[in-house]
């Protein structure tokens, strides 16, 4: 295997058969997770193992509760000479009382990805992450100090990947004024009443006419169609766009047809059913996402949506209004699906399904949380899907298992997981009726 990540979890009371179990491993562990109660840090063993893999480790994650001392985080990078890739999922909280002066921190050469979960530790003296770690691409942390905002000034030049979260308001706009030139993704987390402000919309519009490199941009905000507008004229690159829609209006997403190279399209929020109106054909489109999605008309955003993206492969519907109608309009007249996925879908009877089989392309259907009865498989037709998988479908059971051999006849993998009405007997038959597929079930608490 050339990727193993190897999580070490300190929670579950048995550190001694963690420690045995790795300085007797002949791996070249590459990517460790390290996870702990801060009151129950037993240092000298990771210190212990770390160094018995000082030499093969690129990608370490620290996962304390609560909190990672100082010193402590010190002594851990200490061991990590070859590190590319850093997360520290906690605060860095300094010692307490008084205490001998702390050796520099090492300076990791080799690091290109930085995650902190908490910027309190950029008001540290002891440690400062523009000598620490001076050849970062990627950025991933709160901007909400003067520290921080020191901090992407000084890589803004370097950056290519950048993800930012804004508590406070007030350092919203200054980070919008600095420039990113070599940056291809964007994870952008603000305040949406910054986009009422006629001011900040144009310091917003300015920021992204500054970086024609982007490919990726995810807007955590409720953007206006105005800085959408921006975006889709000056990142002619953009392949993945991820949003909210609550503040866009009537025909607000016409701009998306300027980008010739988006594949994906995420959309969060509530939305109006005519905003594709006047959107212009865009064939490389093959992904949407609809994740906690209000629509006034769904089935009139599908018409659109139709025609809009013709060589749709990917729909995933997460909290989504979609009902039998629209399901039914959807197996009839998107025939380029190849996924489907559909979770907490409310609206949705096991009716919805009785159209399956227009969707002679479709491969893989996912259905999670759906309130379908029972007799579900009775009413879906014969089709082609391989890949199955049933999640917290909890009205299923095992008189139905068979029925999905029939249903199924082309299905490769089959996946059950906390169908609680299912058992492993159920499951069994269903495997012997199916010996050519692979049938995983589990339970998840």
């Amino acid at each position: 295997m050339k990727r193993v990540l190897l999580k070490l979890d300190f929670r579950d009371g048995a550190p001694d058969l963690h420690r045995q179990y790795l300085l007797e491993s002949s791996r070249a562990y590459r990517h460790i997770g390290f996870y702990y109660r801060s009151d129950q840090l037993d240092l000298g063993m990771l210190l212990e193992v770390l160094e018995k893999f000082e030499q093969s480790i690129v990608s370490l994650k620290i996962c304390p509760n609560y909190f990672i001392m100082l010193a402590e985080l010190r002594q851990i990078l200490v061991q990590v000479p070859n590190l590319e890739s850093l997360y520290i999922v906690s605060r860095i909280c300094p010692e307490l009382g008084n205490r001998e002066p702390m050796p520099p921190f090492p300076v990791m050469n080799k690091l290109k990805h930085l995650y902190l979960e908490n910027d309190g530790g950029l008001q540290l003296n002891e440690i400062d992450f523009r000598i620490m770690t001076p050849h970062i691409t990627s950025l991933d942390m709160d901007c909400d100090s003067e520290r921080a905002l020191e901090v992407y000034t000084h890589f803004s030049e370097q950056l290519r990947e950048l993800a930012v979260f804004f508590k406070r308001d007030d350092f919203f706009l200054p980070f919008c004024e600095l420039r990113f030139p070599k940056l291809e993704v964007l994870d952008f987390y603000s305040d949406d009443q910054q986009f009422d402000i006629p001011e900040a919309v144009r310091i917003v519009c300015a920021f992204f006419r500054r970086m024609p490199k982007l490919r990726r941009i995810t807007l955590r905000c409720n953007v206006n169609e105005e800085v959408l507008a921006v975006i889709t004229e000056n990142c002619p690159d953009l392949g993945t766009l991820y949003l909210k829609g609550d503040n866009l209006g009537a025909k607000s997403f016409r701009h998306l047809g300027q980008l010739k190279k988006l594949t994906s399209l995420k959309i969060e929020g509530w939305i109006r059913c005519n905003i594709l109106q006047d959107c212009k054909p865009i064939p490389s489109l093959d992904s949407m996402y609809l994740h906690s999605v209000l629509i006034d008309d769904t089935q009139g955003f599908f018409r659109l949506l139709k025609d809009v993206a013709p060589n749709l492969r990917i729909l995933e519907a997460i909290e989504s209004d979609i009902d039998d109608e629209c399901l039914k309009y959807i197996s009839c007249n998107i025939a380029s699906l190849r996924s489907l996925l559909l979770e907490f879908c409310p609206n949705l009877t096991e009716d919805a399904f009785s159209f399956l089989d227009r969707l002679t392309n479709l491969h893989e259907l996912k259905l999670g949380y759906l309130d379908v009865p029972h007799n579900l498989f009775e009413l879906i037709p014969k089709n082609s899907v391989r890949h199955l998988e049933l999640y917290r479908c909890d009205k299923l059971d095992d008189a139905v298992l068979p029925l999905v051999a029939e249903k199924f006849p082309q299905l490769c993998y089959m996946e059950i997981a906390s169908c609680h009405k299912i058992t492993l007997e159920g499951v069994d038959r269903i495997r012997a009726l199916m010996p050519n597929a692979e049938i995983v079930s589990f339970m998840l608490f």
